[in-house]
C-alpha cells in the first residue's frame, strides 16, 4: 500500500512541475518556454531524456526562433503547422545534436494560432507547443 501512495505521491509532483512550467511560459512576457520528456527504449530499458525548449520572440511576428537542449545528443526534427493540421514548415537536422536552433520565416503565414510538434528519431510525435503569431514584424 505503501509503494502504491508514493507512485501516486510522484505521478502528482511530476504533473505540478509539468503545470507549472506551462504556467511559467504563459506568463513570461519574451518567450514561450518549457520542457518535456522524451522516452527512449535501450536494453536496460525506458530513458527519460529531458528537453528544454525556448520560442523566441514573443510576441511571435515574422520570425520564429526554435531553441531545443538535451543532455545528451538526441536525433529530433521539427513541423510547424496551422490550427487546422496543415504543415507549413519542416526541418530534420542532418545529425543527432544536444543543442538546436533554427529560425524560421514565417512571414508569408497569416496571424494566427500555430502548432510546432517535434518528433524523435522514428518520426513519433512527442511534444506540441503551440503559439499565436503576430501581423506585426518583429
Amino acid at each position: 500500500m505503501k509503494k502504491i501512495f508514493m507512485i501516486l505521491a510522484m505521478a502528482s509532483v511530476s504533473h505540478m512541475a509539468i503545470a507549472q512550467a506551462a504556467m511559467q511560459s504563459e506568463n513570461d512576457p519574451g518567450r514561450y518556454w518549457g520542457h518535456f520528456d522524451v522516452i527512449k527504449m535501450t536494453s536496460k530499458g525506458e530513458e527519460h531524456i529531458n528537453v528544454n525548449y525556448n520560442l523566441t520572440p514573443k510576441p511571435i511576428g515574422n520570425t520564429l526562433n526554435v531553441n531545443l537542449n538535451t543532455p545528451n545528443p538526441l536525433a529530433l526534427s521539427l513541423k510547424l503547422a496551422d490550427a487546422a493540421g496543415h504543415t507549413k514548415y519542416t526541418w530534420k537536422p542532418e545529425q543527432a545534436a544536444a543543442t538546436y536552433n533554427k529560425q524560421f520565416d514565417i512571414s508569408s503565414l497569416a496571424a494566427g494560432v500555430y502548432v510546432l510538434n517535434i518528433y524523435d528519431a522514428s518520426n513519433e510525435k512527442v511534444y506540441s507547443v503551440p503559439f499565436t503569431k503576430q501581423t506585426a514584424a518583429n
